[in-house]
């Protein structure tokens, strides 16, 4: 009876993981999230790592609210560190009007940071001249 016990315990550990965390390194990624100066009310920074560069880490994630992120926050997750790319989704409310959807690099570090986001507005399209 005890060895059947104790086949299920291993068989459970097996199937669900026991002990620490065996998924890749994350850090804390936290910071300040505007758009054309002004904080992002609600919205998600993804941080991805930049493959062209060849960095394979973690991916990380993070809600705005209130023009503030922090991947270690509810609904977050860290990233790995090193060149990434950030892709920036912004909306005026919850469930509102999207102001903003941009990606580009960062070089994070391999460790906690902090990293504020100002996504430019964008310029208008120059009329004069012809698309190619």
């Amino acid at each position: 009876m005890r060895w059947s016990a104790a086949a299920g315990l291993l068989a459970l550990c097996v199937v669900f993981g026991c002990g620490g965390d065996s998924g890749p390194k994350r850090n804390k990624v936290s910071g300040k999230a505007n758009f054309d100066g002004q904080p992002i009310v609600y919205g998600d920074v993804v941080i991805t790592p930049d493959g062209a560069k060849k960095n394979s880490g973690a991916q990380g994630f993070a809600n705005i609210r209130n023009g503030q992120y922090d991947t270690s926050a509810t609904g977050g997750k860290g990233y790995g560190g090193g060149p990434a790319i950030v892709r920036v989704t912004g909306f005026d409310k919850e469930g509102g009007k999207l102001i903003c959807e941009q990606e580009f690099p960062v070089d994070l570090p391999s460790g906690d940071a902090s990293h504020d986001i100002d996504v430019p507005k964008a310029k208008p399209k120059d009329k004069t001249t012809p698309e190619i």
